[in-house]
């Protein structure tokens, strides 16, 4: 059966479950030596190898999680590049942008997109689309499309990224009523300088919007290297006034909480995780726009402390942000690329159990997916296997790959 096959491999020992724990050999960067069988598109067969001395030349990790992704602007930086390399440029510049915008332009964006992610080994992606009071209802009409064509290959989910403001008004209102059978997610901006009074009764708005309706939010918040925390305290403060505890809530960048002292951090860590508040880190794009000084290297790179929030009981994921637009000028949806980025830059060992949690398990539960990710049998046999024996070799810049979807070879 083309769907079936074996494979002699190395998997991370905290994405393997198995029964023959004791029996497996794991080297010194905790890779396990296994062999694993799968049948109909499932994992049939997970042991350890019997050969001690035999190491396999592959690395074998569940298919990826992109947990936030710009669809509609990618690869427009050749028509609309922000040579300034700020927040502000690609701010103004992004609004060129929608100038020009048509749904068969944004469309054409996605399926590029969607095409290259399938086949760097992504299984489920989160996408934000920007969404205004000028648009086209015609666009999610067809998004919906494309989601559902691609469905036997990949799960897509939508945020609707709009102002506060605009979740306010009737056409946000009208809008929220169409997501709530289709899944999208209600998206804002709170980034400081705010006024709070303003800000907090259109998070208000959003919230009661949600709940309504049933929807999720996902904000870009505190995406600043500029008061720290401001966004995130404000959205405590207003969940504690509206006593709404239902709705399920992720605060994309949170930036600016690095400046704050680790005291600090774990306070507001502790009060997220009580809400279940979850947390999206996007250095790529934070470490490129934030804090920029031309003349000089900045001394802060503001991105959300990782380790502090995971340390109170935060789920934290990694995510890549931006693709070749105004907002970041690099990377093509591959999710090696991503890591061969961002584990250097935020000195996140590869080998540990929580480094790994945030780029496959913490994805998985914020997509709400049916599977974790951990690799055991029964579980599909949804893989990306590199010629691999080490790290290092994970993230060398000359990779080759093999996916498999539902236990076929995709390419």
């Amino acid at each position: 059966m083309s769907n079936s096959g074996k494979a002699e491999v190395l998997i991370p020992r905290s994405l393997c479950l198995i029964e023959d724990f004791d029996d497996l050999t794991i080297d010194v960067e905790d890779l396990c030596s296994v062999s694993i069988g799968w049948e109909d598109g499932f994992v049939s067969v997970l042991k350890p190898l019997k050969s001690k001395n035999t190491k396999p030349n592959k690395i074998l990790f569940p298919r990826f999680v992109e947990t936030h992704s710009h669809f509609d602007k990618s690869f427009t930086w050749a028509d609309f590049p922000n040579l300034e390399s700020n927040y502000g440029g690609a701010l103004s510049v992004n609004l060129k942008e929608h100038k020009t915008r048509t749904t068969d332009k944004v469309i054409e964006r996605v399926e590029k997109s969607l095409k290259l992610a399938i086949q760097n080994g992504y299984r489920a992606i989160r996408s934000h689309i920007d969404t205004y009071k000028s648009q086209s209802i015609d666009i999610w009409t067809e998004l919906f499309k494309l989601q559902k064509k691609f469905s036997s290959e990949l799960t897509l989910q939508f945020v609707a990224l709009a102002p506060l403001e605009f979740w306010n008004t009737s056409n946000g209102e009208e809008l929220a009523k169409i997501f709530s059978s289709h899944g999208v997610v209600l998206g804002g901006v709170i980034v400081p300088p705010f006024n709070k009074k303003d800000t907090s009764k259109f998070l208000a708005k959003m919230l009661l919007l949600a709940s309504e309706y049933k929807l999720e939010i996902d904000l870009h918040i505190d995406e600043s290297s500029i008061e720290p925390g401001a966004g995130i305290k404000l959205l405590l403060e207003t969940i504690e006034n509206l006593k709404i505890n239902s709705i399920p809530i992720t605060c994309s960048h949170l930036s600016s909480l690095i400046s704050l002292n680790d005291s600090e951090i774990l306070n507001l860590g502790e009060k997220m995780a009580e809400k279940n508040i979850k947390v999206i880190a996007l250095p790529l794009t934070n470490f490129w726009l934030l804090n920029r000084n031309n003349k000089t290297i900045p001394s802060k790179r503001p991105v959300a402390p990782i380790k502090q929030l995971q340390k109170s009981h935060v789920d934290v994921s990694l995510g890549s942000d931006n693709v070749q637009d105004p907002w970041y000028p690099f990377g093509n949806f591959d999710p090696f690329y991503t890591l061969s980025c961002s584990i250097p830059m935020l000195q996140l060992n590869p080998w540990d159990r929580m480094t790994l949690s945030s780029i496959f398990l913490a994805p998985s539960r914020l997509l709400n997916l049916e599977w974790d990710g951990l690799i055991k049998k029964g579980c599909p046999a949804d893989f990306v296997i590199l010629d691999a024996q080490r790290w290092a070799d994970v993230f060398s810049s000359n990779l080759k790959r093999k996916v498999f979807i539902k236990g076929d070879l995709y390419c």
